[in-house]
């Protein structure tokens, strides 16, 4: 009988583990959406007929969430094949710890509600009850321990009508709404029903404003942006021997004619301090003819603090702004395991002056630059939906540069690109993008794609940038982060709070 239930458990485990993989088709490179209805339909008649235990609800929770992260985040073992003599070795050992940390919310929200919904007896209610839970786990998954609100499912149904919806309360919420109707596809409740019915009529809306005739708008400025995408090896970007050659690559696509009005250099595009190499920068202003905005590293050797940093120079080669990186990537650039990544060596001298960065003093605009003032992001920071909303309501448009040569050639660089198409949607404004192997591209105010230049590709693409007299922000921009947030915590909690409440007078 023991040996029975245990056989039972272990095929149990496997469906959820298939299904995880399955489900992680919503995203890149397969970016099939409409698998979410085919998966999560499944994940409570399994549920239902298979599970009993708390600790079978807890195992299969985590299990479903290994299968999805584990295909989605495949690529993540792609910094440690840079120098792989060095840190093959300790890339199983990262990818398990890291998947494992974010199937955790997944088997946290499995357990909950069997704890909550034990002695129910009416399906339906116990299926709504644990599509809550899930949705508040991946809610809590975009804000604890810095939050890492990547690959949620919601970025999966960028190029659907149902994407409208994150221009009024954002992709988390929107987030929510797919798992609550997916889980109850096959289940019918009131709340459900409700969830199902906002649903659809966003994928109504959605499709009526995609049909909507817009006529030109009349502009205010023109910028010409000259997008340099210098395809540089990781293996081979920090290695001092290649300085020059990679300066007149970069320099080689960014002096062409006819001028444009501001070149956009990638993520730590040059690895020596701008600060301290005046005549560097002078000599790349003669070259080029037009103002530069390139990445690099900046030292403050007083407080003995490195950065990742933007620098915006002029024609004469003058520093005009700088901004530093705030959102720093966990594990990668800042300390959690900082000393011991120096340790080994991991990344090679990426943390030659000190263990990890330091973070900035928090996003801002850059204006009075003789440009529209933008947001500037750099990689990581184009994650960060609600963050982004206190500062980009000024913003003629958003920049964001990054080096994703660490991620590999498969999913890794789409599933970025497609965070900052989000970003450019929920806000209605352009986005260029600008990175060392791609995806570089002006990404338009619907979030589509108008011209880009292709993964692991060396070139340079100039777009232009046309500026209405004033931008209009959309919905989830005016109400903020911290009513967005708050509303959407809140409607998720109220269910919880209802079925404790509910179970307790049992």
């Amino acid at each position: 009988m023991i040996s029975r239930i245990i056989t039972l458990s272990k095929s149990a485990f496997l469906r959820f583990f298939l299904l995880g993989l399955a489900l992680a088709f919503t995203q890149e490179p397969f970016n099939l959406p409409y698998c979410t209805f085919l998966v999560l339909p499944l994940v409570p008649l399994l549920v239902i007929r298979f599970l009993k235990t708390s600790k079978q609800h807890l195992f299969s929770g985590f299990t479903f969430g290994m299968g999805y992260f584990g295909l989605t985040f495949s690529w993540i073992i792609n910094p440690f094949l840079v120098d792989p003599q060095k840190n093959i070795w300790l890339a199983p050992f990262a990818y398990f710890l890291f998947v494992s940390a974010l199937s955790l919310f997944w088997a946290i929200a499995f357990y909950l509600s069997n704890y909550l919904m034990k002695d129910e007896q009416e399906n339906s209610k116990k299926v709504f009850c644990l599509s809550i839970l899930f949705a508040l786990a991946e809610l809590l998954r975009c804000y604890l321990f810095s939050g890492f609100p990547w690959a949620i499912l919601s970025y999966g149904w960028l190029d659907t009508p149902v994407s409208f919806f994150v221009t009024w309360f954002g992709p988390y919420i929107l987030n929510s709404i797919i798992i609550i109707v997916g889980i109850n596809l096959l289940y019918s409740s009131i709340p459900g029903n409700v969830f199902k019915i906002v649903f659809l009529l966003t994928a109504f809306f959605g499709l009526e404003n995609n049909y909507l005739e817009k006529g030109p708008e009349e502009t205010s400025e023109n910028l010409t942006v000259r997008l340099v995408q210098p395809n540089i090896k990781q293996k081979d970007k920090w290695k001092k021997e290649n300085e020059l050659r990679h300066l007149e690559i970069l320099i080689g696509l960014s002096n062409k004619s006819p001028k444009p009005d501001l070149v956009v250099w990638p993520e730590t595009a040059v690895y020596w301090l701008p600060e301290e190499n005046p005549e560097k920068l002078k000599t790349i202003a003669a070259q080029l003819g037009s103002p530069l905005l390139f990445g690099a590293l900046r030292f403050n050797r007083n407080a003995k603090k490195l950065f990742n940093a933007i620098f915006l120079i002029d024609g004469k080669g003058e520093i005009q702004s700088i901004y530093d990186k705030t959102f720093l990537v966990p594990f990668g650039e800042y300390v959690p395991l900082g000393g011991l990544m120096r340790y080994f060596n991991i990344f090679g001298n990426s943390y030659r002056l000190i263990d990890g960065f330091s973070s900035g003093t928090g996003l801002e605009l850059i204006k009075n630059s003789g440009f529209p003032a933008f947001l500037p992001l750099i990689c990581y920071e184009a994650l960060f939906s609600n963050e982004i909303l206190g500062e980009v309501k000024e913003a003629r448009w958003i920049l964001n540069i990054t080096n994703d040569a660490w991620f590999g050639n498969d999913g890794g660089p789409k599933q970025h690109l497609n965070i900052a198409r989000m970003r450019a949607l929920e806000n209605n404004i352009t986005l260029i993008r600008v990175s060392n192997n791609g995806i570089s591209a002006k990404i338009s105010e619907n979030g589509k794609i108008e011209k880009y230049i292709e993964l692991n590709k060396r070139d340079f693409l100039d777009v232009k940038l046309a500026f209405n007299f004033k931008r209009k922000n959309t919905f989830y921009t005016t109400i903020g982060k911290n009513i967005s947030s708050y509303f959407h915590l809140i409607l998720l909690l109220l269910p919880i709070l209802y079925y404790s409440v509910l179970n307790r007078k049992k």
